[in-house]
């Protein structure tokens, strides 16, 4: 019986997570942020006439499709 208890009180401790609740997703969002940002700049500085490639290039770069 004892055995059983110290399982489950195992099992319900290894599940709890000490990352508040939605931290990935915004990590993610400030990860993606950061990117856009950092590829429009360097869109704007690389040329004037193929921004749009160089964009999707760096986007791609960093592992995001275009959809």
């Amino acid at each position: 019986m004892n055995f059983r208890l110290l399982f489950a009180a195992m099992f319900l401790v290894s599940c709890a997570s000490w990352q508040p609740l939605g931290s990935y997703e915004l990590q993610s969002q400030r990860n993606f942020d950061r990117d856009f940002y950092e590829c429009v700049c360097e869109a704007t500085v690389d040329g004037a006439d193929n921004k749009e490639q160089v964009f999707d290039d760096c986007m791609k770069a960093r592992g995001y499709q275009q959809i």
